[in-house]
């Protein structure tokens, strides 16, 4: 799941949910949503387009609505731009919220997201996408300069083309191997960037000290002295929601800015993107996961599920010989990193002497501490722009002191910290939504007490 496309998506169907009892035609905003991200999809993919369009509804959505494809000779419109236009303009007037503005961002999330993946970009046709964005930019654009002359405007097919330099500029822009990164970053901002996550203080000396072996390494070969290999390869363990992935792809980075590997990537994959379900097939899958990611990390999650508790006739075994090879064969640009359980870790590096060879250094990822968790639910606030309350504090304080101190077997760490805050979000939608066309700025943007309230209520597990 990507959690921007998440939280985009979750913004405009909370705007959806807020407009029933305002909008006479609300009702059916969820649905025409859902063909315009069919649509959407159909028109930017050169191939895949259903099964991509399958794969966003199973993640971000469970709907069983199934939309017809439009032909590929229409270009593409939102239908759904159109009326959140008009609800700007007629609803919200008064109001910084665009609804509109929305809508799009989103849309460009969604394409980002794809264009970021290795395997969906090269089924991604970045003009198409970048015309499309750009038409519904000119559409709120041109509708705004007609309002202001007092005309009506429909939502049709625009004839206009959109700016050439605006959409060389964007395809400039986005078009890299890494569509987050367009200027890459020194080491001393990644490891500032290391620095700032929360928590995590000796995970952050175990990679300074991986880092400073390396960096003593290549100097020693400036000088000309002969030095043994170095196995960076690692095994990372501890509970989930720990920050094993962002680690391990900031880590990426950093070998790449010290000319470790070529690439610095990450590709995350886990058992069922190793292993196949008949003879021969694993190798196969496992031999293109080390292909996507040479030249940068191969993370293995719950790298325990290819070995443990499985019978004689499982293929798990053989993921794990291709992986052993891979890692002897591309030791000067090839990292791996098996990251799970700590308990289940340790069982797995001792099943096989290869593994246990191999992997030669560990980090533990300890399970954040209360004052981490308040931190980290601060810090996701933050990041989308919201305050709390002034009698908020106490709350906040005795809610992630209770979350520590009564974690279960399935503590999920920042990933709990995550859930609870979208259910603030949906607390917060829940008391706005009928009073948008009369709420102030700040207070659209205020977190309350009732909302927190709610979210604990909502929170509680069966």
């Amino acid at each position: 799941m990507n959690i921007d496309v998440k939280n985009a998506f979750d913004k405009v169907t909370t705007i959806c949910d807020s407009l029933v009892h305002k909008v006479s035609n609300a009702e059916s905003f969820h649905k025409i949503f859902l063909e315009d991200i069919f649509n959407f999809i159909c028109s930017i993919s050169t191939t895949g387009e259903l099964n991509r369009y399958d794969c966003f509804i199973n993640t971000y959505s469970n709907s069983k609505f199934c939309p017809t494809k439009t032909s590929v000779d229409e270009e593409f419109t939102s239908i759904l731009l159109r009326n959140f236009y008009e609800i700007d303009n007629t609803y919200l007037a008064e109001n910084d919220l665009k609804t509109s503005e929305i809508l799009i961002a989103f849309f460009i999330t969604l394409g980002k997201s794809y264009l970021l993946n290795p395997t969906d970009k090269k089924q991604i046709d970045i003009s198409r996408f970048t015309d499309i964005i750009n038409a519904m930019k000119n559409y709120i654009s041109k509708s705004e300069y007609q309002n202001d002359s007092h005309k009506k405007q429909q939502f049709t097919k625009s004839n206009k083309t959109p700016d050439h330099k605006e959409c060389i500029e964007y395809q400039e822009e986005n078009s890299s191997d890494n569509f987050e990164d367009e200027q890459e970053k020194t080491l001393e901002e990644l490891l500032a960037e290391l620095d700032s996550l929360t928590g995590l203080t000796e995970v952050k000396k175990e990679v300074s000290q991986i880092i400073n072996v390396v960096k003593v390494k290549k100097k020693a070969e400036e000088f000309g002295e002969k030095v043994a290999p170095l196995s960076l390869h690692l095994v990372f363990y501890g509970n989930p929601g720990t920050g094993k992935t962002t680690v391990a792809r900031l880590l990426a980075k950093i070998y790449k800015s010290i000319n470790v590997l070529s690439k610095g990537h990450l590709v995350e994959v886990d058992r069922s993107g190793l292993v196949g379900g008949y003879v021969g097939q694993t190798a196969i899958k496992t031999k293109e996961a080390i292909k996507k990611a040479m030249g940068g990390i191969l993370f293995i999650d719950e790298a325990y599920t290819l070995t443990h508790g499985k019978g004689e006739n499982d293929f798990g075994q053989e993921a794990v010989d291709t992986i052993l090879k891979a890692m002897e064969d591309y030791r000067d640009d090839f990292i791996v990193i098996v990251a799970g359980y700590t308990d289940l870790m340790k069982e797995f590096i001792n099943s096989n002497p290869g593994l246990k060879s191999r992997f030669n250094q560990y980090i533990n990822f300890k399970d954040y501490k209360s004052n981490e968790l308040r931190d980290i639910f601060y810090s996701l606030c933050q990041k989308e722009h919201l305050k709390l309350s002034d009698n908020c504090t106490d709350f906040i304080e005795n809610y992630f002191i209770d979350m520590y101190n009564n974690r279960s077997i399935n503590y999920a760490n920042g990933r709990d910290v995550r859930n609870f805050f979208e259910k603030v979000i949906k607390a917060r939608a829940n008391r706005i939504a009928p009073i948008l066309s009369d709420i102030s700025y700040e207070d659209f943007l205020t977190i309350t007490l009732s909302d927190l309230e709610a979210a604990k209520k909502a929170n509680v597990k069966l």
